[in-house]
């Protein structure tokens, strides 16, 4: 591998970083107990890409994770975040093996969106624990 793609390599790395720590940050995409809210400011029953984001966030975020084990700080601050997205979706948003949209609860209902961004975010968390 050349000097250039070492380069380039370490820099999409950081530019992910950035954007994982921003997305993780963003005010308005999660409640006040940083459980992520995408999707929710419409009907429930309305299947809007921002439904099945949370989960696409979570996976985009393992993969990030992946990617930069040496970045231990990070790593942390990733596997605490996608660990509160799991601990709600399964805690407080699920009934036996459907779950809901909202994952601060309660469950309301089964909808393809939702199982397709909580199966995104339990691959996520099992790719980040530490088993």
């Amino acid at each position: 591998m050349t000097l250039f793609h070492l380069l380039v390599s370490y820099y999409d790395d950081l530019r992910a970083i950035v954007i994982a720590r921003a997305a993780m940050f963003y005010q308005p995409w999660h409640s006040p107990e940083g459980i992520l809210t995408l999707g929710q400011d419409r009907a429930t029953s309305e299947n809007t890409n921002n439904k099945t984001l949370k989960g696409l966030l979570n996976r985009g975020l393992m993969v990030t994770y992946e990617r930069n084990r040496s970045n231990e700080l990070f790593c942390n601050m990733v596997r605490s975040y996608i660990n509160v997205q799991f601990n709600a979706l399964y805690e407080l948003s699920r009934i036996r093996n459907a779950y809901g949209m909202d994952w601060r609860g309660p469950y309301a209902g089964p909808h393809a969106h939702a199982q397709v961004a909580a199966l995104d975010t339990i691959v996520a968390a099992l790719g980040v624990c530490d088993i």
